[in-house]
């Protein structure tokens, strides 16, 4: 089992709107691809951490194999969320895949 997370810095132009499309597309997203064995996602809280570089939104995804992530990841329907909703919102992003 692995968990990808993913932590969004968005453009400052990026209001509730595009906060709410990002929680809707990945809504759809983890519902229609099967790969995806759990998700948690949403806009940060805006709580004080200690990293001093605080995201607006995260991503946490758990997959069963690094197979059903590489799936994921070249499914067209997340290609194009990535294209379409995401990339014009995302001033920057950083991944990483952790073993469960």
């Amino acid at each position: 089992m692995l968990r990808h997370v993913l932590l969004l810095k968005l453009k400052e132009s990026a209001g509730p709107d595009a906060r709410a499309d990002l929680v809707d597309g990945f809504r759809r997203l983890t519902a229609e691809i099967p790969n995806v064995a759990a998700a948690t996602f949403g806009p940060a809280l805006g709580l004080k951490g200690s990293s001093g570089v605080p995201a607006d939104f995260a991503v946490l995804l758990d997959f069963a194999t690094p197979e059903d992530f590489a799936a994921y990841i070249a499914d067209p329907r997340h290609q194009a969320f990535v294209r379409d909703v995401l990339a014009p919102v995302r001033e920057a992003g950083w991944s990483a895949q952790i073993a469960l």
